[in-house]
């Protein structure tokens, strides 16, 4: 199938209808009325985003901005937005980007209504979502009606590859980056093209600038150069739409955009799979705490990789990790070669000729012997068990500011028979490392 076939069948999924892009313009001027009304104040509410650019996929978000003076305080603000938001909105709950916005349901549509400085020049930014108004501007002036869909293409398959969005969730390309790819390639095709011979580093500089990034991917914010707009690009996503433009040019087709969700498997073939792996698993579980995902999201990666990196220096060594964050707890799953390790390791001292070999002789006496030229000891290990080692590591460092709270002692440790009996779709989900496109 060609490019352009994929193309028109993508849009016929994704793209808005006109009586949806009616409706969304009908629900927008209501609630712009709604917060009008409410504020009672003379700066203009406006709705800013991919349902004001025009590029958005599916069901959109709304994005409503109220500009302040900049005589205002933010705890002004901030205060009125809330207060308009809890009467405007159903579901209202309290979010925190760099400072605190609101979020709901309006008849079906979510809505996020945040606070910003009214100003002309963005040196006067205050906070980083005083930008976002200029970013819908300036798309909206430089992109034109035809690379709309373009934009819409991209969004489409970075989403079925599971890249499309900057939150810590994701870690991936934001819609406003997507729109920036456009108009610097020109089509979606040819954004697929370049992509595929990116490497590490990889820069447009839309605006010149003078600072230097250290980032897989630099795109120059073309509203503010000091600033890279990929910066929440990770390695990882990065890689993967470098992969996935490859394949898909090889073989292009609706898998990209569209590709299947993982089946859940039965606890006996997963059971069978882990048998014949010869490996051990072990789960944690333990509360998910009450807090913005941009928040959690960085704490849980982090638990992560700590436990990771210190269970490894005990030698435990994770084969694989992952975790998942569900309605009202968290899931850690790790898989080892065993979890079980002998009581005595080798422990590895200095080469003879450096200073202070006598001091490594002094504390470990009899027991020191030479290996070419380095001396070595065997010693009783302090943890056998991953168990046993995951508490001291528990509580002995801290795995993230909100967490802390809950470990170690409202862990639940969850052996290999209790993961398969509770959480096989986790489990699936964590032995399913096909790419999305080929599932």
């Amino acid at each position: 199938m060609e490019i352009e076939e994929i193309g028109s069948r993508v849009l016929e999924k994704v793209k808005p209808t006109e009586e949806k892009k009616k409706r969304v313009r009908e629900i927008s001027e209501e609630i712009l009325e709604e917060v009008r009304s409410n504020l009672k104040m003379e700066n203009e509410p406006e709705i800013v985003g991919s349902v004001s650019k025009d590029t958005y996929i599916n069901d959109p978000d709304i994005d409503v901005f109220v500009k302040f003076p900049l005589s205002t305080s933010r705890d002004s603000m901030e205060r009125k937005i809330i207060e308009t938001g809890r009467t405007i909105l159903e579901s209202s709950k309290e979010r925190y980007a760099e400072h605190p916005y609101i979020y709901g349901h309006y008849k079906g549509f979510e809505v996020d209504i945040v606070p910003c400085y009214e100003m002309e020049d963005i040196s006067k930014m205050k906070s980083a979502v005083d930008r976002t108004p200029f970013h819908t501007e300036y798309i909206k002036e430089n992109l034109r009606e035809e690379q709309k869909d373009e934009a819409r293409l991209l969004k489409a398959y970075l989403e079925g590859i599971g890249a499309y969005g900057a939150k810590a969730e994701v870690w991936g390309f934001s819609g406003y980056l997507c729109e920036l790819l456009i108009l610097q390639y020109g089509s979606f095709k040819k954004t697929i093209e370049n992509v595929s011979g990116w490497k590490p580093g990889q820069t447009i500089e839309i605006e010149e600038t003078d600072k230097d990034f250290d980032d897989p991917l630099v795109v120059i914010d073309p509203i503010d150069p000091d600033r890279n707009v990929a910066s929440p690009v990770s390695k990882e996503k990065f890689s993967l739409f470098v992969l996935s433009s490859k394949l898909f040019l090889d073989d292009p087709n609706l898998k990209f955009f569209f590709p299947d969700e993982v089946r859940t498997l039965e606890k006996e073939k997963l059971s069978k799979m882990i048998e014949e792996r010869g490996t051990s698993l072990l789960g944690l579980k333990f509360p998910k705490p009450d807090v913005v995902e941009d928040n959690l999201y960085p704490q849980v990666q982090k638990c992560l990789r700590r436990l990771v990196h210190h269970l490894s220096h005990r030698d435990f060594e994770p084969l694989h990790s992952g975790y998942f964050v569900k309605d009202d707890r968290l899931l850690l799953i790790f898989e080892f070669k065993s979890d079980i390790l002998p009581d005595v390791e080798k422990h590895r001292g200095p080469p003879v000729w450096v200073e202070h070999t006598q001091d490594f002789i002094k504390k470990y006496r009899e027991d020191v012997y030479l290996e070419e030229d380095r001396l070595w000891v065997d010693r009783y290990r302090k943890y056998t068990s991953v168990k046993e080692s995951i508490m001291n590591i528990m509580e002995e460092i801290g795995l993230g500011s909100d967490l802390n709270k809950f470990l170690p002692e409202k862990v639940t440790f969850l052996d290999q028979e209790k993961i398969l009996k509770s959480e096989k779709k986790a489990l699936t989900e964590f032995y399913d490392r096909r790419f999305p496109w080929e599932r």
